[in-house]
């Protein structure tokens, strides 16, 4: 999902990628239903929030709540004989206050390109993120674990009084933000993401999607089987 808005000769940006869980039976139907919420309090919601001027703290507080909302609706479907949940990392760029605000669960991911780096924003909940953070395995360990999927933490899946991860930083110019599922990046190292999402390289969003398409086809052609999504922005400021 990306949605983008107009306000005070402004863009204003919602981007967010969900990934249905892997046995569960209909997460497909969780991730669906969490786009399609945010979608609805980008629109409604934070159109509001913009009219008042409220801060960051309420519009956080405000998104946390639109996300134990969902988080409860899935969960009574749970109830009601389905088993579903989904990751989820989205990211509300507000040129107005230089803002980014970033929310998070699982291991969908928020990465930041820069021309001579890339960083991964987010932090993984998973069994061997956990792992790697603790010392007891490397990140060359951790890429061909067998663990590699089990999520610890998530919205959804039976589970109540979820706790989210929320970031607020300042956009950057001259970078890309790129957000995918893990689908997207198993099968492509780090350094080929930045080699074909460097800034310099990404001057429109149809070159955007050219990249995108390409590291597609990467994944593919080195028989990734999982779900494969992805969405990346570029942030100007003033625009």
């Amino acid at each position: 999902m990306i949605k983008t808005a107009r306000y005070q000769n402004a863009d204003v940006l919602m981007a967010a990628v969900c990934d249905g869980i892997g046995g569960l039976s209909h997460g497909e139907i969780a991730s669906s239903s969490v786009v399609e919420g945010l979608s609805r309090w980008f629109e409604t919601q934070y159109a509001a929030h913009l009219k008042a001027e409220d801060n960051v703290l309420t519009i956080r507080q405000s998104l946390d709540d639109r996300l134990q909302g969902l988080n409860d609706a899935i969960n009574q479907c749970c109830r009601d004989g389905a088993s579903m949940g989904t990751t989820c990392t989205a990211v509300l760029a507000d040129p107005q206050k230089d803002l980014l605000l970033i929310a998070h669960v699982g291991d969908t991911r928020l990465y930041r390109i820069r021309e001579d780096s890339i960083e991964v924003v987010t932090q993984d909940h998973s069994v061997v993120a956990e792992e790697v953070r603790r010392g007891l395995i490397t990140e060359e360990q951790a890429r061909t674990d067998e663990r590699q999927n089990q999520i610890t933490n998530c919205i959804g899946a039976g589970e109540n009084g979820r706790v989210y991860d929320y970031l607020f930083q300042r956009p950057e110019e001259q970078c890309t933000y790129l957000l995918c599922t893990d689908g997207f990046r198993k099968m492509v190292d780090p350094e080929e993401l930045q080699a074909h999402l460097r800034p310099q390289d990404v001057t429109d969003a149809e070159m955007l999607h050219q990249r995108l398409q390409a590291l597609l086809e990467l994944d593919l052609m080195r028989d990734e089987t999982d779900n494969i999504t992805a969405v990346a922005f570029a942030y100007v400021k003033g625009n």
